[in-house]
């Protein structure tokens, strides 16, 4: 796995996950689900540990994820993973070089892509390649 964490830096992860956050209490159907977060400084450090370590940083955190919990817990639809996604990927590319920006994104995308099969999991929805 390409160590990204290294070549982005933990503060700048920092400042990506803060500020995108920062535009998902504004965003038109991101705000809504995220209400439910009442401790936005936590969160923030909670997701910007994750996605370190994501990219390849080394843990300094001992708080356990539970994706797929507060996922379920927020209301999550494909539909709003899209919105995310594109929220997401606007942020990275107002924060980092294309490149790696790209490579955070393809990151992303495939964790959302494990989300979207849990939901369809979750509906019953059974999807056939």
């Amino acid at each position: 796995m390409h160590d990204i964490a290294s070549e982005v830096g933990l503060e700048k992860v920092k400042e990506v996950i803060g500020d995108f956050y920062d535009r998902v209490q504004e965003h038109p159907t991101l705000a809504k689900p995220f209400e439910l977060v009442d401790d936005w400084a936590e969160h923030k450090a909670h997701l910007a540990h994750f996605w370190w370590v994501t990219l390849g940083g080394r843990p300094y955190r001992d708080k356990p994820y539970r994706v797929a919990d507060k996922h379920v817990k927020a209301g999550f639809t494909p539909e709003l993973l899209a919105d995310w996604l594109r929220l997401f990927g606007d942020t990275l590319s107002s924060h980092l070089p294309v490149e790696i920006a790209q490579q955070w994104y393809a990151r992303a995308t495939n964790i959302g892509r494990s989300l979207k099969q849990m939901h369809e999991f979750r509906q019953g929805i059974i999807v056939r390649n």
